[in-house]
């Protein structure tokens, strides 16, 4: 079995780990001159599929909402017969990158992706990603707060996933085209767009792709706030979480530095464990806790260097859940003790 999660250095591997929500099927679009439509491949949606549609052989669409009502992405689909789609996207963008503090962006722009579906028409995807996934009724939540930040109808815009879960009879639920591939109607290429300047961006720049990560008890404030909001209870944008930031470099540096002192053997995988349960709780992003471990094994000449990061992988995939029972600070603690006493 092939693994999505793998941090293979290619496009393919970027789309299918940020841009796709399930793997068991996907579908491809077809159309006759004068319409278009999605047919349901009830198929695994793997590496090669994706390579073909990125060759242009086939249109790719992926599922949004996986079989645990989970999604990797919130995705604001603007149509370019609106009055002013530039606008609309733009305000959705600014919306999810602007600046309580000039420190504190609402998502980090590595998060925030801005799509010409059918480049030079002016019709867009915005993309939000969240590593890891998140519930889809919390998705569609943050989704419409965003809108009403930016101050835009959302009759106007088409937001996915367009469904909180899934169910026996509708399995599936809704789909969305994957970016960087060809619409078979208009034949024209998708392209990622400059945030700033609207200029198309090479196709690899999703090598940089960050999702957004929030911490456990973000999340659980979050799916308060989803589950007990109606019509006639609006949370402000400015009550979200903002736990979701990469930390800046120099933060990072002092965190290897700061490891690098006790990754000793016999203590590592502890020092790793304990470094590991107090980034999730103070949600610090699974790409930043990765490239730390990543230099500090480097530094450190770790000859386990694979299974570390292996480990850091499977903690922000598996264990977010745990919360306060995760061993972080206080095991950081008893380390330097022991260390000193040493």
């Amino acid at each position: 079995m092939w693994d999505v999660c793998h941090p293979a250095n290619s496009i393919v591997w970027a789309l299918l780990k940020f841009f796709c929500s399930r793997y068991d099927a996907y579908t491809v679009q077809k159309t006759d001159g004068e319409r278009k439509w999605h047919v349901a491949v009830k198929q695994p949606l793997t590496p090669r599929v994706v390579e073909a549609h990125l060759k242009g052989e086939i249109t790719v669409a992926g599922y949004a909402v996986d079989v645990m009502n989970r999604t990797r992405f919130i995705c604001f689909d603007i149509d370019d017969k609106l009055e002013d789609p530039q606008g609309l996207a733009a305000r959705i963008v600014d919306a999810c990158i602007n600046q309580p503090s000039p420190r504190e962006p609402r998502f980090y722009r590595r998060s925030v992706w801005l799509e010409a579906s059918r480049y030079p028409d002016p019709s867009y995807h915005v993309w939000l990603l969240f590593t890891p996934k998140i519930p889809a009724k919390v998705a569609r939540w943050l989704a419409a707060k965003i809108l009403e930040h930016a101050g835009v109808n959302p009759k106007q815009v088409e937001v996915f996933p367009k469904q909180g879960e899934v169910s026996a009879t509708r399995p599936y639920g809704s789909c969305v085209k994957l970016p960087l591939g060809l619409h078979r109607k208009a034949g024209k290429w998708s392209r990622f767009l400059d945030l700033d300047s609207w200029e198309p961006l090479p196709n690899d720049c999703i090598l940089d792709v960050w999702g957004v990560h929030f911490g456990d008890s973000d999340m659980r404030e979050l799916a308060r706030l989803a589950s007990q909001e109606s019509r006639a209870v609006q949370v402000p944008l400015a009550t979200l979480p903002k736990r979701s930031l990469e930390l800046q470099p120099n933060e990072e540096d002092g965190m290897v530095n700061f490891l690098v002192k006790y990754w000793r053997p016999g203590r590592r995988n502890r020092v790793l464990m304990c470094f590991l349960g107090w980034a999730i709780k103070r949600g610090i992003p699974y790409n930043s806790a990765y490239r730390i471990v990543k230099r500090v094994c480097a530094i450190t000449g770790d000859e386990e260097a694979t299974a570390r990061l292996q480990n850091v992988r499977y903690h922000y995939e598996n264990r977010l859940s745990l919360g306060s029972r995760l061993l972080g600070k206080a095991g950081l603690k008893e380390i330097i003790q022991e260390a000193l006493a040493e």
